[in-house]
């Protein structure tokens, strides 16, 4: 997010595509790849309305200040094609010059360049560069990782989050439900919270991810989640009561027909 704030005013002097811009940034991986916010997430954050986002992005692309990337990392997330919002790069090499160098001494004696907003973005000749830590959220592990392994890591939970409430997404491995939605129907359904397990909620999930032709809003999978933990308590009673029918079946039959 860093670059988008330090972008000159005459790279970009649309100001709502510059807060479009600021807004996609937050999303993107610390090379700037693979932002994937859907046009009603934006619209959201950025308080402008789904067409006007749409629009704006079309001016950034135009810019050169993004381009589309590789959309099979929203295709990882989101089965359905027309559901998938854009995967957008940004191009973290243009638009964002660093300020002229000052001499030595003309400020303070220290060599730093004055910025009105505190910032150096060139470092003396010799000396290390700082880590851009605004972009870059992970640790040293992670970054060692393969580059396709990396970005579909760090988007896990940046795909949950670009899925809105009414958003309809297919089943996938990293799911989880809404706790309120779920909380919710539990008690619609009068059944406690104890009734999901993980064994169930591990069949549930491995079930509907073979069948990615289903899809459901986050609300909807927990309507889902209650229906399967229904049913199996009700299968799993059925089956008690069977089991307690052959007992008396077979009292009844050592007893010579006499209970």
């Amino acid at each position: 997010m860093s670059w988008a704030l330090s972008l000159p005013t005459q790279s970009l002097k649309d100001s709502s595509a510059r807060h479009v811009l600021l807004c996609l940034a937050n999303y993107a991986g610390s090379n700037g790849a693979g932002a994937f916010p859907s046009a009603s997430t934006l619209a959201q954050d950025t308080g402008l309305s789904e067409r006007t986002v749409r629009y704006k992005l079309d001016v950034l692309e135009s810019s050169g200040l993004i381009q589309k990337g590789n959309q099979a990392i929203a295709a990882v997330h989101i089965d359905r094609h027309d559901r998938r919002p854009v995967v957008y790069d940004l191009q973290l090499l243009r638009g964002a010059n660093p300020a002229p160098r000052t001499k030595r001494g003309a400020d303070d004696a220290t060599g730093c360049n004055s910025q009105q907003n505190g910032v150096q973005p060139e470092t003396e000749r010799g000396a290390a560069a700082a880590p851009n830590t605004s972009i870059n959220h992970q640790g040293t592990e992670q970054q060692q990782r393969p580059p396709i392994a990396d970005v579909i890591a760090e988007q896990d939970q940046a795909a949950i989050d670009a899925l809105d409430d009414r958003q309809r997404f297919a089943m996938f491995a990293a799911w989880t439900p809404n706790e309120k939605a779920l909380a919710d129907q539990l008690a619609i359904a009068r059944l406690s919270a104890e009734v999901i397990t993980d064994q169930l909620l591990e069949t549930f999930m491995g079930f509907y991810v073979a069948r990615p032709a289903s899809v459901q809003s986050a609300a909807g999978w927990c309507f889902e989640l209650v229906k399967w933990a229904k049913r199996d308590k009700t299968r799993t009673a059925g089956a008690a009561a069977q089991t307690d029918e052959f007992n008396d079946t077979d009292i009844e039959w050592m007893n010579g027909g006499a209970k």
